[in-house]
């Protein structure tokens, strides 16, 4: 199977069964999605300590799973009067960290000669994946909950699809102008840009969400470049280390972090504009 099919048929499966877990399990604050969630935070750190430590000889203070805090904090804060948990574990996780460095680098052949990679190592594997991800789960403290994440995972994946499909097979001419991803052309960008908008406009209606038209292709075009930006920054990361593929959890997408990567840099800005549309 190419890999354009396999890429579509994976699509065709996961993007419909996001969609029926957000409208069909809505149940204790869509407490299904943010456990899913919760999963992929997981293994998109377990796949950052294997980039990294693929260059780096560095052993994190803090083993992986323990991002999956953060999102269930994000899911508990938008169930409860404490809208602060998100944060507060995250200062937490950062505090202890380094509290254990203090202890673990002195235990060294040389101490504390690796301290500085060692903190920054934690504390950017706390934000990338897992506090980032958070902020999909916060779009739980919306209402129309479901039509919501409805939209913005229809965006994003949409974005990402059609930009591969066009490039794929319009946009062969057009690639190379991005040293961080050769493989991306100007084609599959517009594609994927005018797809998300039109998607956006779509889902707005059929989901009846309460947005104007120029709110609607404002989010389009944010979700749209968000999702570009997230998706390079992932290919410096893998470059970085000299990694093809963060993974190969999902047949034709590769591994968690190769999935998640339009997410990322998306959910931020996607909570910031509802909250300043809602």
């Amino acid at each position: 199977m190419s890999s354009l099919k396999q890429r579509l048929l994976t699509t065709l499966i996961g993007v419909p069964s996001l969609l029926i877990i957000v409208f069909l399990l809505p149940q204790f604050g869509h407490l299904a999605f943010a456990l899913l969630v919760t999963g992929f935070s997981i293994l998109g750190s377990r796949e950052i300590y294997r980039i990294v430590k693929a260059k780096y000889k560095v052993t994190p203070n803090l083993p992986y799973i323990t991002v999956g805090l953060i999102p269930i904090a994000a899911w508990a804060s938008s169930i409860t009067p404490y809208k602060n948990l998100t944060e507060l574990t995250l200062i937490f996780l950062l505090m202890l960290s380094f509290a254990l460095e203090i202890f673990d680098g002195a235990k060294k052949d040389e101490p504390f000669s690796d301290s500085l990679l060692t903190i920054c190592f934690d504390s950017f594997s706390l934000i990338y994946p897992s506090y980032l991800l958070s902020f999909i789960i916060k779009i739980n403290s919306f209402e129309k909950v479901s039509a919501f994440y409805a939209l913005f995972l229809l965006c994003v994946f949409s974005n990402d699809i059609f930009a591969y499909v066009f490039g794929m097979m319009f946009g062969k001419n057009s690639r190379g102008f991005i040293k961080a991803s050769p493989n991306k052309s100007v084609v599959g960008f517009v594609g994927g840009f005018l797809s998300c908008i039109a998607i956006s406009i779509a889902s707005t209606y059929l989901f009846k969400i309460p947005l104007n038209l120029v709110q609607t292709i404002i989010i389009g075009i944010s979700l749209s470049l968000s999702a570009n930006i997230g998706d390079l920054i992932e290919s410096v990361i893998k470059r970085s280390s000299q990694v093809k593929d963060s993974g190969t959890l999902i047949p034709g997408r590769g591994g968690a972090l190769d999935n998640l990567d339009s997410l990322l840099a998306s959910a931020p800005l996607f909570y910031l504009l509802l909250e300043i549309f809602i």
